[in-house]
């Protein structure tokens, strides 16, 4: 799992999911997928997501705004 190299830099986090959702997380930390518990198979999940989206440069991605024209 992706993790900070020295614990001491990591940051907790609360979310709220919906529970099929976390009833996922739940199965896949049952198989032992990615994490031994929901957090931690979340938290895989999450830390895998955001280093994906910064590499591709999805901060510096700019929506235009809509067009007046009301197509």
């Amino acid at each position: 799992m992706a993790r900070p190299e020295n614990r001491s830099e990591a940051r907790a986090l609360s979310l709220t999911l919906p529970i099929e959702t976390f009833n996922y997380l739940a199965l896949l930390a049952t198989l032992g997928k990615l994490g031994r518990t929901e957090n931690e198979v979340a938290a895989h999940i999450l830390v895998r997501e955001v280093y994906v989206m910064h590499a591709r440069g999805f901060h510096e991605t700019r929506i235009p705004p809509p067009s007046d024209e009301g197509g």
